[in-house]
């Protein structure tokens, strides 16, 4: 099976589990913007094609969970595409005017 890598984002909205036997954490990112934390995305490499990705979502008041096989995330074959694919996120977050507001720094936690 070649590599892939995904890119899974943690909310104040939604949350993603990265307890997963079928993910290796490699590394997390936490995004901020105005110096207020706004998400924190995380780089895992896939070991098992079939695992599902747990999802919480809090919205209006309510909870909901979902499970949504591996297939439907978008991969990428080298840490390097991933992390590529991950500026691009940054980037579309805001436009050019509030880009010097944003920044994204490398957690030395990545289980975070």
């Amino acid at each position: 099976m070649a590599e892939k890598y995904i890119v899974l984002t943690n909310k104040d909205t939604f949350q993603t589990v990265l307890d997963n036997k079928g993910l290796e954490i490699v590394e997390t990112y936490h995004f901020y913007f105005f110096d207020e934390l706004k998400a924190k995305y995380t780089i895992a490499k896939v070991l098992d094609d079939s695992i599902k990705i747990e999802l919480y979502e809090k919205y209006e008041g309510k909870e909901y969970v979902n499970r949504i096989g591996i297939k439907f995330f978008e991969t990428f074959g080298t840490i390097e595409a991933a992390r590529e694919e991950l500026d691009e996120i940054v980037k579309a977050s805001g436009n050019s005017e509030d880009s010097k507001h944003s920044k994204l720094v490398k957690s030395e936690d990545i289980t975070v």
